[in-house]
């Protein structure tokens, strides 16, 4: 197997890998990694190597971590430099970013990357069946990382009903999509109730999860009264456990049944999200309007981050200027897709203009629904208007057709660029729907 990772770390680390997150694992033995302890070492091989496109920098015997992987970098314009520390700062996340590293992962984002890797690999030699769990069984999984799910059928990890989903690429497990948007109005809620809609009807087990602390209403919009408070799974695993293992379309984790436990939440929020992806094939979180430390600990942990930017020239620019925050925080590496909503034929931007704006960045655009998708989901109705041919639901069902990873899905085909990027649904709701 070709080597396509590699990872640079101490000596007493790899005698002892518990001390990076990694317990019991035989770092050496992995055949899908290169592992390197001496800095100057790991220049000449990594730079040599052609086809290895991404290193893990630890810590090494001879010289300081972030030097390394500022020569690494500086070596390999192309190589894809990730920096772990113990955990990260401003002051660390400043120094990377000046050396042009690509990002700075905390232990367990770096044990989660690890896992990712380790089954990647194992996917491509078929070494498991394609319904097992994303990190396999308790003895393949680092003891104690935080993607450490258990295996089996019919239990909470496996999804329910349409044999699709027994299929599917384990890398869809724990897909975590943060809807985010740098001012309030931009339709953040609509757009989460109905992207989890559209991912659980593709067969895949789907958890909305509230983290607009204060003002979420997820489960007034999905219309449904089973739901857990997310303080309350905090506090009490055992509810926590129960809630996972039910067998819903959509399961709703809501915001704080009191408010003042807002900051609970926050600090508890990397351990429950964990323990979510171990569940959950997507995870799809709204957020409040205001930017706090708890949307840096959410991004920290997204698959994708969707910024939603409405028809307001000041949520455009407050987009803006929630993108520069998070260049500052050093959370700029998690993947960011764009929507711009309430598109129509008088709407006063396009997602070719907003895309210019953004530097070409690539734009969904999501239809105006009219007043149909006010009153649904208002009136707990999403699953219905999910079901309608309006246009706001086919859009965002286009949308996530192409977000989710790996998915196939034959009623839906995406048009050419150079048509106008609008997205079309065959045969759903009896002829042909279009959306943009």
């Amino acid at each position: 197997m070709n080597r396509k990772v590699a990872l640079c770390i101490d000596g007493q680390s790899l005698r002892d890998p518990s001390l990076i997150g990694l317990e019991g694992e035989a770092l050496e033995a992995q055949d899908w990694l290169s592992v390197y302890s001496e800095g100057a070492l790991a220049r000449d091989s990594i730079g040599a190597a052609g086809e290895m496109d991404r290193v893990w920098v630890a810590s090494a015997d001879d010289v300081e971590p972030i030097n390394l992987a500022a020569a690494l970098k500086a070596d390999r314009a192309d190589l894809q430099v990730s920096l772990v520390a113990g955990e990260r700062c401003g002051s660390l996340c400043s120094r990377a970013r000046t050396a042009r590293i690509d990002e700075v992962l905390d232990q367990s984002a770096f044990v989660r990357r690890y896992v990712e890797e380790k089954q990647r690999a194992r996917d491509a030699l078929g070494e498991r069946p394609a319904a097992a769990a994303l990190c396999g069984s308790a003895e393949d999984a680092p003891a104690g990382g935080p993607l450490h799910a258990r295996e089996g059928g019919g239990g909470a990890g496996q999804a329910p009903g349409a044999s699709m989903a027994l299929d599917r690429p384990r890398s869809r497990r724990g897909f975590l999509m943060s809807v985010v948007s740098g001012s309030g109005g931009a339709g953040k809620s609509s757009v989460a109730v109905m992207a989890a809609l559209s991912a659980a009807r593709r067969g895949l087990r789907v958890l909305l999860l509230d983290y607009d602390l204060q003002f979420g209403d997820m489960a007034v919009m999905a219309g449904t009264e089973d739901i857990l408070e997310v303080d309350t799974a905090l506090a009490q695993p055992d509810r926590l456990q129960r809630f996972m293992e039910r067998r819903v379309p959509v399961a709703v984790l809501s915001c704080p049944a009191r408010l003042e436990a807002a900051e609970t939440v926050v600090q508890g929020l990397p351990a429950l999200l964990d323990r979510l992806a171990a569940a959950y094939d997507v995870i799809i979180a709204n957020t409040g309007a205001a930017w706090a430390d708890q949307h840096a600990l959410l991004l920290e942990r997204s698959s994708i981050a969707l910024f939603l930017i409405d028809q307001r020239s000041s949520s455009l620019r407050a987009c803006r200027h929630a993108l520069e925050l998070c260049g500052r925080c050093g959370i700029a590496s998690v993947p960011f897709r764009f929507a711009l909503n309430h598109c129509s034929k008088n709407a006063p931007f396009t997602a070719v203009e907003v895309s210019s704006m953004l530097q070409g960045v690539e734009v969904f655009e999501l239809r105006e629904g009219g007043i149909e998708v006010e009153e649904c989901l208002s009136g707990g109705a999403a699953a219905e208007l999910a079901s309608s041919s309006n246009d706001f639901a086919v859009s965002v069902d286009c949308m996530m057709g192409v977000l989710l990873p790996g998915a196939e899905d034959d009623s839906l085909e995406v048009a050419p660029r150079e048509s106008g990027g609008i997205f079309r649904r065959r045969g759903r709701h009896g002829g042909k729907k279009r959306g943009r």
